[in-house]
């Protein structure tokens, strides 16, 4: 016990120094391993935000194709009652106003991720 001693007093400095650059090499070990995670991630997300993108890039071209299709294809013309009338124009408004939504929501994605 006594040469621990002795030999702790003798090289304080130079075990003081060597405790400092084991420390230093356990952190720059750390950094490197959270550095190439952080990469793998980044490289990851870059590729989820490209498929986001080219999923809403589709979606924006298929919408006016399907509001072109309804627009050339003519309603029937049917005889309804009065409150079959006011259930279809009910429905109309729902469907007008989920359109809407639907624009809304279509264009705040593609600002978001654009």
């Amino acid at each position: 016990m006594e040469k621990w001693i002795n030999i702790l007093q003798n090289y304080d400095g130079i075990l003081t120094v060597a405790a400092v650059l084991v420390m230093g090499l356990i952190l720059a070990f750390y950094l490197i391993r959270i550095l190439r995670q952080i990469k793998r991630l980044n490289v990851n997300l870059g590729s989820i935000t490209q498929n986001i993108q080219e999923y809403f890039d589709v979606i924006m071209q298929e919408e006016p194709q399907i509001i072109s299709e309804e627009k050339k294809e003519p309603e029937p013309v049917m005889i309804q009652s009065k409150e079959e009338s006011v259930d279809s124009e009910s429905l109309v408004e729902q469907e007008l106003r989920k359109q809407e939504e639907e624009k809304v929501f279509n264009a705040v994605l593609q600002e978001y991720f654009s």
